[in-house]
């Protein structure tokens, strides 16, 4: 893992699709450039401009840009033939107001409202990005003293439960797409011994950081931009506009 670093405007992506347009030619390496979704197409077309700019048009077929959701939907395609059927945020919606409708009796914070369905879709949604299962909620439960907390937890994970009860084997939450990924990916071999650069991103979430675990493990090289002025943790948060990105900085390097 080799970490690309600099201020804003410093050049970062620039020299991430230099390098991608010196080894374009190259047949034998696979690269990916993974961005947000909301930058693919402008990473596309910036990377377009640079190998015409080179000369090189025509041999983008072992080059992708591609974002952390779509990895994980061809993985799924690949390992278990399409058959999982998407669920739909009205989806959603009907289990969580189905659940508490039912619950209502043992839920102290939460009326069958349309905003508090949406709170708790919300709020499922923050658990997935960052790994808390349903059996880590149950144990904070258990073990938080403060009874008003215990109280909304305790709601959250009758939600909780009743969302997870409905992803059968054949549906699936999108916001289960990048556990997914972090889970099969080593099972693929879509990804093994491929150059990825990971570019555009403001920080990452703990699914996101698990996916980088296993892609530190099956790539043949890995790179990674962060937007800092160095790596050192240096000064205290309100004084380091990098600090939060500082800390990504940490935890890719205990990956």
């Amino acid at each position: 893992m080799k970490l690309i670093y600099g201020r804003a405007g410093s050049g970062k992506s620039e020299y991430v699709l230099n390098e991608v347009a010196k080894s374009i030619n190259d047949g034998n390496k696979k690269i990916y450039i993974i961005t947000p979704e909301q930058f693919s197409f402008t990473t596309e077309k910036r990377l377009l401009e640079k190998i015409e700019k080179n000369h090189r048009c025509g041999a983008t077929l072992n080059v992708e840009v591609i974002s952390f959701e779509r990895m994980a939907y061809r993985v799924i395609n690949e390992l278990f033939n399409n058959d999982k059927i998407k669920l739909e945020n009205s989806s959603k919606a009907m289990i969580i107001f189905d659940a508490i409708n039912k619950n209502k009796k043992d839920l102290k914070f939460l009326g069958s409202n349309l905003e508090n369905v949406d709170t708790v879709i919300t709020q499922i949604t923050e658990f997935k990005k960052h790994n808390i299962s349903v059996k880590m909620l149950e144990n904070q439960v258990e073990n938080t003293n403060d009874e008003y907390l215990k109280a909304k937890l305790r709601d959250m994970l009758i939600m909780y439960k009743a969302m997870q009860s409905k992803l059968t084997d054949d549906f699936i939450d999108e916001n289960d797409l990048l556990t997914i990924l972090a889970e099969n990916i080593e099972n693929s071999h879509l990804f093994d011994n491929s150059i990825i650069y990971i570019d555009e991103f403001a920080g990452f979430t703990k699914q996101e950081f698990s996916v980088i675990e296993k892609l530190e493990k099956i790539a043949k090289e890995l790179y990674i931009t962060i937007c800092t002025d160095e790596l050192r943790v240096t000064k205290k948060p309100e004084n380091d506009i990098f600090y939060d990105n500082k800390q990504t900085v940490q935890t890719l390097k205990q990956i």
